[in-house]
């Protein structure tokens, strides 16, 4: 490139796009430190369909031929995108992937901290690229479709359309056109948020100089008469006056020359023929050679269109089963975007709300065993006297009543910021404050314990309705209830198991207390404890509907643990020691934790 143009000191003659000085990219700085980061990097904002990759490839020729195609790979590398992706001729960039390539470019293959000044030689590298992209060899299957147009002037005349194709963020209109003449303008869709460099100009001018090169013809000339990036007088579009020529004289008169000289042989072939001949007349034998020389010039003529016609049909037959891959590959695409979404759907039911959100908005990084230290609620429930009650149930009634409960009380607990994680048995275990930050977390919890009160009468009065409360009533369980243990403390919360397979889960003694406490409701004859820790962080209205319980030792601590219950409502309806007496062989409870 620097050859041709040492060749050509005039190449940038006509070409009056002023340049302003880009400055390099910030983000790119870690990028390049880091190369082999560029697979957790998010670069939606890169694959914005923008500008077509075609108009970038030939860049991306010169710069593999010049240095390599490893130094180019390791430059694609650092700005988060893989190589193989960039071969794609029908994928699409944005605007930003351009001038951050703009920028890598002359930092890792030329050593400039920043682009160098607008006059430097390198700048037509993007010239040269638009010239390129029109050579025959690198066209390839797109060649017999931009031959269609049949001559320079037709597809000039027709450069809105195609401009529209390969770039959604500007529009090209044809201000004036004459044999061998055209005037273009360009302007962005939306000035206020379109930026691009100069380099974008002198790419332009590459293309509209190579576009005579798909018929063979010379290269066109183009001058630059308005700027957008002109930083002296810059206009809202660029303009540009394209001369360039339709077919040459030679090839007419080349196709005359058979005719002619067939002619000229008739005239001279009477010197050698008898006059007394009867075969033909002298007077026939110009018009003779002349059809012989018509139809020579037709056989060439013949030939050769089949020659470009055979390429032709070989391109568009691969043209098609391009189409068609590229209808299968769609296809296959968007079934599995419908497979991922149905996957998703159903796997997410088994994932906590606050946990599958913080999973999506990191979806770049994989997730890793282990967690951080965060104060919490834990919240352990039960249902009351369930081993009693389910004793003579139906595994499908069991089921529906469980699932009654557990839906009820994780609507309450998602109501007031708290993530369910477990369900044991018939119990389920919550936490406040985890995954996400929670500063009133205690309360929270608390206030969610209230609304399950609530919610379980809600239960109770549609299982009377069903009749479902004859399993219990027969046992002389008037209706279900609950037990749970609310505990504030320090844990562990993150990811638990092995890298093949791991849950969301908090570790810690807080976890035991809350569950000890669950179970020491059994033996006070209570439906709520709260603990102290819990209790000291509450709000005064909350502290109101609590009262104290005393001081109890719960199995696991040396130290003994105060109490806090929920008033007359709190207290169970159905006695531990009641129902023993009734039915002493078959009250039994088991637990699940």
């Amino acid at each position: 490139l620097k050859k041709s143009m040492a060749q050509s000191p005039n190449a940038t003659d006509g070409i009056r796009c002023r340049a302003i000085d880009a400055t390099p990219r910030p983000q790119s700085a870690s990028l390049l430190n880091n190369p082999e980061e560029y697979k957790i990097i998010d670069t939606d904002h890169l694959r914005q369909p923008e500008i077509s990759l075609r108009i970038i490839l030939p860049l991306l020729y010169l710069l593999r031929q010049k240095h390599g195609d490893a130094k180019v790979d390791r430059l694609i590398k650092s700005m988060g995108l893989d190589p193989a992706e960039l071969n794609d001729t029908e994928a699409w960039v944005s605007i930003k992937f351009v001038c951050l390539l703009r920028d890598e470019i002359f930092k890792q293959l030329y050593g400039l901290s920043e682009p160098p000044s607008r006059e430097d030689p390198l700048w037509q590298l993007w010239r040269q690229s638009g010239i390129v992209g029109f050579e025959r060899a690198l066209l390839g299957d797109i060649l017999p479709v931009l031959r269609a147009f049949g001559s320079p002037g037709f597809l000039y005349s027709h450069i809105s359309k195609e401009v529209r194709r390969a770039n959604t963020v500007l529009k090209a209109e044809v201000i004036s056109q004459a044999p061998g003449r055209v005037v273009l303008s360009m302007r962005p869709n939306d000035p206020e948020t379109y930026e691009e460099g100069h380099e974008f100009c002198l790419n332009r001018v590459g293309v509209f100089e190579g576009v005579p090169l798909i018929w063979g013809f010379p290269k066109a000339h183009v001058e630059h008469v308005h700027c957008m990036h002109d930083p002296i007088n810059p206009a809202d579009h660029c303009e540009y006056i394209v001369y360039f020529k339709e077919r040459p004289i030679t090839q007419t008169l080349r196709a005359c020359c058979a005719p002619l000289a067939c002619t000229l042989l008739g005239y001279s072939a009477k010197n050698f023929l008898p006059l007394s001949s009867s075969l033909m007349s002298i007077q026939t034998l110009p018009f003779i050679g002349l059809i012989i020389g018509i139809g020579i010039e037709g056989w060439r003529a013949m030939f050769s269109i089949q020659k470009i016609y055979d390429a032709d049909r070989k391109h568009m037959q691969n043209v098609i089963e391009r189409a068609d891959q590229r209808t299968m590959d769609l296809w296959r695409e968007s079934h599995q975007l419908r497979c991922l979404a149905l996957d998703n759907r159903n796997i997410s039911a088994y994932i906590p709300q606050a946990l599958l959100h913080r999973l999506r908005m990191s979806r770049q990084q994989a997730p890793t065993l282990g967690g951080s230290r965060r104060e919490v609620t834990i919240l352990f429930v039960d249902i009351r006297s369930y081993s009693t009650v389910s004793e003579h149930l139906d595994p499908e009634d069991t089921i529906r009543i469980l699932n009654d409960c557990f839906a009820a009380w994780m609507a309450d607990v998602q109501k007031y910021g708290g993530t369910v994680l477990e369900f044991l048995g018939d119990g389920m275990l919550a936490v406040f404050g985890a995954p996400n930050d929670q500063p009133n977390h205690a309360s929270q919890a608390v206030r969610s314990v209230k609304s399950m009160v609530k919610s379980m009468d809600q239960l109770n009065e549609s299982w009377d309705v069903a009749g479902s409360n004859k399993f219990w009533k027969c046992k002389g369980i008037s209706k279900l209830g609950f037990r749970v243990g609310i505990h504030t403390g320090t844990v562990v919360a993150g990811n638990l198991g092995s890298n093949a397979q791991m849950k969301y889960a908090v570790v810690g003694d807080a976890v035991n207390v809350a569950a000890r406490l669950e179970q020491l409701n059994k033996k006070l004859g209570t439906m709520i404890a709260v603990s102290g820790d819990t209790h000291m962080l509450l709000c005064d209205s909350l502290k109101s509907w609590l009262r104290p319980k005393g001081h109890h030792f719960v199995k696991g601590r040396e130290q003994s643990v105060e109490i806090f219950t929920h008033g007359k409502s709190g207290e169970s309806s159905h006695p531990p020691g009641a129902a023993a007496e009734k039915y002493p062989r078959h009250y039994r409870r088991l637990s699940l934790h």
